[in-house]
């Protein structure tokens, strides 16, 4: 008689409450066993105190949505999280995001080099690695998610080790982390699902999460296009930085912004010029600046022929009148006539 199908995974959830703590020691129960072993931070009360955690509540439910993400839903009193260096111990290098609803307020987050406000309706993104507190000083509840960081780092090369970001309502990427937050609320109220579907859920919690932490980053860089007219600009600011420094050569300017040869002629080739157009346009300006200069005139045309880049002035006449139709000393006669 042939095997019956095994029956899809189920979602695995986790019921968490303060109720179920045992009531001679508190305190130690909910720091210990809810805060260190199961969220992996420090409880506090809102005020930073210990004592007050005799008065805590927290009731949540964990739901495992397979090995590539978490979610968890849960309503609270006043609390104080710490991610301290000493439990960063664990290794834990997971990202979550966090929404909190609370009365009235804002929440703060507080890192080593400072803290930030969380208004209603903002998203925190943190990692496990990064030394962070986060204070929410209301009655609330709160939904997160959390992904392992390997995760996202194959969506995103240039991930930070432990990224931090707080999305502000209407803010890039704070809608793709809303997106995120209720689609593993739904994926979360599922009963099972098949290997597939559970695999692929997952992918899309990551995708929409690399999307959220990419978004802000995307919303600053240039336009298409802007971005290599910058580059053009700056290089040819050097150009002309350079033009009379004897030796400069395609070469080098290549080497000043970290690129090859070949890849500045293509660029500059997109304004139909080249690197010798480009140089020989500086030194023609420069030096038609110079002959036509008043608090110039003491210099003698080999002198500027010489600063242009020229190594005699009689290839610097002819480029010259090449350029402008007239000799240098006739530019500089015609200046000193107006």
């Amino acid at each position: 008689m042939p095997d019956e199908a095994a029956p899809p995974p189920a979602i695995q959830h986790l019921r968490i409450s303060t109720h179920d703590l045992p009531h001679g020691d508190y305190v130690a129960a909910v720091r210990e066993l809810l805060g260190r072993d199961l969220l992996g931070s420090d409880l506090r009360h809102a005020d930073g105190g210990v004592r007050p955690l005799a008065g805590f509540r927290y009731h949540a439910t964990l739901s495992l949505l397979g090995p590539g993400a978490a979610y968890i839903h849960g309503a609270h009193t006043p609390m104080q999280a710490r991610r301290t260096a000493a439990l960063m111990a664990d290794g834990m290098d997971d990202i979550f995001i966090a929404l909190t609803h609370g009365t009235a307020g804002s929440a703060t987050l507080c890192h080593p080099k400072g803290e930030i406000a969380v208004p209603q309706g903002s998203i925190v993104l943190m990692s496990k690695a990064r030394e962070h507190c986060g204070i929410n000083p209301w009655h609330a509840v709160t939904t997160g998610l959390q992904v392992p960081r390997a995760a996202l780092a194959r969506r995103l090369p240039r991930l930070e080790e432990a990224p931090m970001h707080v999305f502000h309502p209407g803010a890039p990427g704070t809608d793709s982390a809303a997106l995120a937050l209720d689609y593993a609320a739904l994926l979360a109220r599922q009963g099972s699902l098949s290997c597939t579907a559970l695999t692929a859920a997952a992918e899309h919690l990551h995708q929409l999460l690399a999307s959220a932490i990419d978004a802000p980053r995307a919303a600053s860089r240039p336009p298409p296009g802007q971005a290599q007219q910058a580059r053009l600009a700056l290089m040819r600011r050097d150009i002309h930085k350079y033009l009379n420094q004897r030796g400069f050569d395609l070469r080098q300017l290549a080497r000043l912004h970290n690129t090859t040869p070949r890849q500045v002629q293509r660029m500059l080739a997109t304004q139909d010029t080249s690197f010798t157009g480009v140089l020989g346009e500086a030194r023609m300006q420069h030096a038609h600046a110079l002959l036509t200069s008043p608090a110039h005139q003491h210099l003698r045309v080999l002198e500027i022929a010489l600063d242009s880049g020229f190594d005699g002035i009689s290839a610097f006449s002819r480029a010259f009148r090449r350029h402008f139709g007239i000799t240098p000393t006739e530019a500089r006669e015609a200046a000193q006539a107006r």
